[in-house]
C-alpha cells in the first residue's frame, strides 16, 4: 500500500523523465531483515517548507498543488502510519524543480530457508560479452546488474550509433557476441539499428540481438522476426525471462521458444477424466462466459451458465452439476452471499462450488473459504489451475461410473490435428494466446472470431457514451473491451482500451479533447485490425443443432413459452448477451427436449443478434 502510494503519487508529479523504485536490504538479524525501499522521480520536487507539512493528515505541498493534481492529502500520512507498524520510518530527499525520493524501511520476519533458482550458464556462456543499447540510464543499468550475476561481461550504448561504434572498436579476438536492444530511441530506433547490424561487413563476428520493448508488442515483434532478430523481451523485464531468452538466442537447438507448451501426457489424461462432468458456471460477464464456457467443453464437460449469483442459486436448485465455478463480483447476488445460499440446502453441502475472481489479494481466497466455497482460481482463466481445480474436486471414478451405466450420455469431443491459424495474425499475440489455451488452435480461432463479432459497433457505443457525457458508461464499456482483449492476447487493442480507460477513470469532466480524440482513434485502428484479422480466419462455424425455427418450442408449455418469450424480450431490448445465455441455460436444465430452442437461443447470443431473439420471442408468444 505505501509503494502504490508513492508510485501514485510520483506518476501524478511527474510529466517529464522516469519513475525508479528500488529495494536493498538494510540490515539483517537472526529472524529479521529491514529492507530499504526507494521511490525517486524527475518530477516537480518539492521546497524544504513544503516538506515539513507532507506526512500532516489532509496537508499537500501548497493549495495549488491540490487543485491541479487532486488529493485529499492523506496518502503520505497513512502510509507514515503504516509504515512505524512495520517497525520502520519514512523520509524525503527533495528540492522544487529537481524531482523528489521518497525512503522509508520496514521490517520483515524470515522466513523458512528454500533453495533459490540458479541461473548458471552452459560453459560456453560464461565470461560472453553484451552490448546493452538502451537511451534511459536507468534501463541500461538494470540490465547491467542482472547480465553480470549470468558472469557476462557487459558494454553500454545511449543511442544506435553509440551501440555501432562500440561494436565496431570491440578488438577482433573479443567482439560481441549478443546486443539487448531497445527499441525505442530517438534518431535510430532499435529495428534500424539492429539491421545495420546485421548488415554490417565490417563486423568479423555478426552478435546474436534480442530486442526489448515496452510499447506496441504487435507490431515490434514482427518487425524484429521480419530483421531476423534472435529474441524478444518485453519489459519490465526479470532475470529468469532474460536468461531464458539470452539461452533460446544463443543456444537455438535447445528448443524453438516459439511454440505453445504442450502439456505432459499424463496430465492430458488427468484432464480427459473429466469428460461427461457437468459443469455450472455463474459469471455476468459475457466474454468471460464464453470464454469459460470453450475451455471446459473443450475437455468435453457439459457446460449451464448462469450470469448472477440468484440465477445461480436457481440453476443449481434445478439441475444436477458435479461443480459450480462462481464468480465473486455480481449483480441481484454475488458469488459469497449465493454460496451461502446454496450451502442452506443439504442436498448441496457436498457441491463443489470454486470462487473464479480477479480478485488476488491476501485474505480473499479465504474470505471464499468463509462462504462455504471450496477452491479459489483467479482470473484471467488460467486453463491449468481450472481444470487442477476440477480434478481435485470432482470425482472422476463416478463419472467414469456414469458414463459406463449411460453410454453416450456425455459430451464426445473430437479432438482434431487440424491447423486452423496462421504463423501470424496482426493484432494478436498468437503464441500468448495459444499457451493460455494450451495449443487449442481450433479454438482459439474461434473465440477470434467470435471476439470480433462482439466488437461490432463498440466504438460506436463509446464515442455515443462519450457524446452523452456518461463517463461512467464509457469506463465500463472500454474496461470491458480491455479485459476480453486481454484474454485473447490481442495485444495492441488492450494497449488502446488500457489507455482511454486511464482517461476516463474515475473522471467527472470530459478529457482533453485532442487526447481523448488521439486514444479513440488508436482504439478504432485496433479495433479495425481485429476484424481484418477476424475476417482471414473466415466466419465462425455455425451450430447444426437449432437452425431455422423448426418446431424447436413445440413442446413447451404455454405459461412457460410465454414467459420464456418475456424474459428474452426483455433481455433483448437492453443488450443484456449474458442474460440471453442464461436464459438458454435454463431451458436446457429443464428438459432435453427444449434443447433445440436453448440452442438457437445460444446461437443468438453468441452472434449478438438481439434482432434474432426479438424475433424468437414473438415467435414463441405466436405459437397458441
Amino acid at each position: 500500500q505505501v509503494l502504490l502510494n508513492l508510485v501514485n503519487n510520483a506518476v501524478k508529479f511527474t510529466e517529464t523523465g522516469e519513475i525508479v523504485v528500488s529495494t536493498i536490504l538494510e540490515s539483517r538479524q537472526a529472524d529479521h531483515v529491514l529492507l530499504r525501499f526507494t521511490v525517486s522521480d524527475t518530477g516537480i520536487g518539492i521546497s524544504p517548507e513544503q516538506q515539513a507539512k507532507l506526512f500532516q493528515s489532509f496537508s499537500q505541498a501548497d493549495t495549488s498543488t491540490t487543485r491541479k493534481y487532486g488529493g485529499t492529502g492523506l496518502g503520505l500520512a497513512i502510509s507514515q502510519r503504516l509504515v512505524q507498524m512495520m517497525g520502520g520510518a519514512i523520509r524525503v530527499e527533495s528540492e522544487a524543480g529537481a524531482g523528489s525520493r521518497f525512503i522509508f524501511t520496514a521490517r520483515f520476519e524470515l522466513g523458512a530457508e528454500k533453495a533459490r533458482k540458479q541461473f548458471v550458464p552452459h560453459a560456453d556462456l560464461r565470461g560472453m560479452k553484451v552490448l546493452v543499447v538502451d537511451d534511459n540510464a536507468t534501463s541500461r543499468n538494470i540490465f547491467r546488474e542482472m547480465l553480470e550475476s549470468f558472469s557476462f561481461k557487459v558494454g553500454q550504448a545511449a543511442s544506435g550509433a553509440e551501440g555501432l561504434s562500440e561494436l565496431e572498436g570491440a578488438p577482433p579476438d573479443a567482439p560481441y557476441e549478443l546486443v539487448i536492444m531497445d527499441w525505442k530511441m530517438p534518431q535510430m530506433d532499435g529495428i534500424e539499428t539492429a539491421r545495420r547490424i546485421k548488415t554490417h561487413r565490417a563486423l568479423a563476428t555478426i552478435p546474436a540481438v534480442v530486442m526489448a520493448t515496452a510499447y506496441g508488442r504487435e507490431e515490434v515483434m514482427r518487425q524484429a522476426e521480419e530483421a531476423g532478430l534472435e529474441g524478444f523481451l518485453i519489459k519490465p523485464v526479470n532475470a529468469s525471462v532474460l536468461f531464458d531468452t539470452i539461452l533460446q538466442a544463443r543456444s537455438p537447438e535447445i528448443g524453438d521458444a516459439g511454440e505453445p507448451d504442450v502439456r505432459p501426457a499424463e496430465e492430458a489424461q488427468g484432464v480427459a477424466r473429466l469428460a461427461g462432468a457437468r459443469v455450472l458456471v455463474v459469471e455476468d460477464n459475457a466474454i468471460n462466459q464464453q470464454v469459460a464456457k470453450e475451455i471446459l467443453e473443450g475437455a468435453g464437460i457439459a457446460v449451464s451458465l448462469a450470469d448472477d449469483g440468484r440465477a445461480g442459486v436457481e440453476a443449481v436448485a434445478r439441475g444436477d452439476f458435479d461443480a459450480v465455478l462462481m464468480d465473486i463480483q455480481m449483480p441481484v447476488m454475488d458469488g459469497h452471499a449465493a454460496a451461502r445460499a446454496i450451502r442452506e440446502n443439504p442436498r448441496f453441502s457436498d457441491l463443489p462450488i470454486i470462487a473464479m475472481t480477479a480478485h488476488a489479494m491476501t485474505g480473499d481466497a479465504e474470505k471464499s473459504l468463509a462462504a462455504g466455497m471450496n477452491g479459489h482460481v483467479t482470473k484471467p482463466i488460467d486453463p491449468d489451475h481450472l481444470f487442477d481445480a476440477l480434478l481435485q474436486w470432482i470425482d472422476p471414478q463416478r463419472l467414469a461410473g456414469e458414463r459406463t451405466a449411460a453410454p453416450g450420455s456425455g459430451r464426445e469431443v473430437a479432438v482434431t490435428p487440424e491447423d486452423d491459424l496462421p504463423a501470424h495474425l496482426p493484432g494478436f499475440a498468437l503464441d500468448t494466446g495459444l499457451r493460455r489455451l494450451r495449443g487449442n488452435r481450433r479454438l482459439y480461432r474461434k473465440l477470434i472470431v467470435d471476439f470480433a463479432l462482439k466488437c461490432q459497433g463498440a466504438a460506436a457505443d463509446i464515442r455515443q457514451a462519450l457524446v452523452d457525457g456518461d463517463l461512467e458508461a464509457c469506463h465500463q464499456l472500454v474496461h470491458g473491451l480491455k479485459g476480453a482483449a486481454g484474454n485473447l492476447a490481442a495485444e495492441r487493442l488492450q494497449a488502446a482500451a488500457q489507455d482511454l480507460e486511464a482517461l476516463v477513470k474515475g473522471a467527472d469532466v470530459p478529457p482533453e479533447a485532442e487526447r481523448l480524440g488521439r486514444a479513440l482513434e488508436r482504439l478504432e485502428e485496433s479495433l479495425d485490425e481485429v476484424a481484418a484479422a477476424a475476417g482471414r480466419l473466415g466466419p465462425a462455424a455455425a451450430e447444426a443443432a437449432g437452425e431455422g425455427s423448426g418446431g424447436d418450442s413445440a413442446n413447451l408449455p404455454a405459461d412457460v413459452r410465454h414467459a420464456m418469450a418475456g424474459r428474452i424480450r426483455e433481455a433483448a431490448d437492453i443488450g443484456d448477451i449474458g442474460a440471453l445465455g442464461s436464459i438458454a441455460a435454463d431451458l436446457e436444465n429443464r428438459s432435453e427436449d427444449y434443447r433445440p430452442l436453448s440452442r438457437r437461443l445460444s446461437a443468438l447470443a453468441d452472434d449478438f443478434d438481439l434482432d434474432g431473439a426479438i424475433r424468437l420471442a414473438e415467435e414463441l408468444e405466436a405459437r397458441d
